[in-house]
C-alpha cells in the first residue's frame, strides 16, 4: 500500500472514531448537532427568498469577524460576544420581506459556530490535543441558545417592521405629502 493511501485510511479511521465519540454524547447532540440540522432545514427552505444576498453575506462576515476579535477564554470556557443576536433581528426589522425572519436562526448559528470552531482550534493548539467543547454545554451552549433567542427576537420585530413600513418608515423612497410644498408643487429632482 502506498504511503499516502495508508495515511488517508488512517486519518479516516481517526476521524470516524472522533465523530462517533462526538455524536454519542447527548450534550453535544443537543448543543450543536440538532441546531445545525434545524439551521440546514431553515436555510434550504428560505434561502431563495433572500433578495439581497450580498448584503446578508457582508453582515454575516461582519458578525463572524466581530465575534472572532472579541472572544476570550475564561474560567467557564470560551466567551463570545454574540453580535448576530443584535444584527439579524435589526436587519429583519429594517429589510422586511427582503430577509425572511426564519433566516435569522441559520445566520445566527453560522455566526456563532465559526468563532466557536476557531476557539476550539486555538485550544487544541495550546493543549496539543483536540478540544471537544463545541456544543458541549447542551441546552446552555451558545450554539443552542443564540439562534433560538435570535429567532424569537426576529419574530417579534418582524410585525413591528411591517407596521412601520406601512406607515412610511424604513422605506427606500421618500413619501412626501402634497401639502408640504407651497402651491402643491413637488420640487424634488427627478
Amino acid at each position: 500500500m502506498h504511503g499516502i493511501a495508508w495515511i488517508s485510511v488512517e486519518l479516516l479511521q481517526v476521524y470516524h472514531a472522533l465523530l462517533a465519540l462526538y455524536l454519542n454524547d447527548l450534550r453535544t447532540l443537543v448543543g450543536s448537532v440538532i441546531p445545525g440540522l434545524i439551521s440546514l432545514g431553515l436555510f434550504l427552505k428560505y434561502a431563495h427568498q433572500i433578495k439581497d444576498p450580498k448584503t446578508i453575506l457582508g453582515f454575516l462576515l461582519f458578525a463572524v469577524t466581530l465575534d472572532l476579535c472579541t472572544q476570550y477564554w475564561g474560567a467557564n470556557g470560551l466567551n463570545l460576544m454574540i453580535s448576530g443576536f443584535v444584527i439579524w433581528p435589526v436587519l429583519v426589522l429594517l429589510l422586511g420581506d427582503r430577509l425572511p425572519w426564519p433566516m435569522a436562526y441559520p445566520l445566527a448559528f453560522v455566526g456563532t459556530l465559526i468563532p466557536d470552531l476557531y476557539g476550539a482550534g486555538m485550544a487544541s493548539h495550546w493543549t496539543g490535543r483536540w478540544f471537544f467543547g463545541i456544543g458541549d454545554a447542551g441546552f446552555q451552549d451558545a450554539l443552542f441558545l443564540v439562534p433560538l433567542e435570535t429567532l424569537i427576537a426576529a419574530a417579534v420585530l418582524n410585525p413591528f417592521g411591517t407596521f412601520m413600513r406601512k406607515r412610511g418608515y424604513f422605506s427606500r423612497r421618500a413619501s412626501v405629502d402634497e401639502d408640504v410644498y407651497p402651491e402643491g408643487r413637488d420640487r424634488r429632482a427627478r
